[in-house]
């Protein structure tokens, strides 16, 4: 199972929905959560049910009606979702240098190059 790019925003978006990863959440909700428009949140969802790690549901009409509003599109992390994303955020605040260096790479400096 391969993530999205871990941009700002999904990373916003993958907290906020870790905080309570065994719910259902609909994508209004998020952008009011997250502070992020519509137009940037229903993209980051599809792409995070595109790789695996949420899984959607239309609410149904008997629903929706007593809402009197339109139907919502409920998602929720997939069985390794969570955890994929989990990994995927750990793995994004290592910083970049200490990757570098573990992969073998000299600073710089190291190499003798100036500031």
């Amino acid at each position: 199972m391969t993530g999205p790019r871990m941009t700002l925003q999904v990373k916003v978006v993958l907290r906020n929905m870790l905080s309570d990863p065994g719910r259902e959440w609909y994508g209004l909700e998020l952008c009011d959560l997250t502070e992020l428009p519509a137009g940037t949140m229903y993209p980051i969802l599809a792409r995070l049910e595109g790789c695996g790690w949420l899984e959607s549901r239309w609410e149904n009409s008997a629903e929706q009606a007593v809402a009197g509003r339109p139907p919502r599109r409920y998602y929720q992390f997939s069985q390794d979702g969570a955890e994929a994303a989990r990994v995927a955020l750990a793995l994004s605040h290592r910083p970049k240098s200490r990757l570098l260096r573990g992969a073998g790479a000299a600073s710089p400096r190291a190499q003798g190059a100036s500031s």
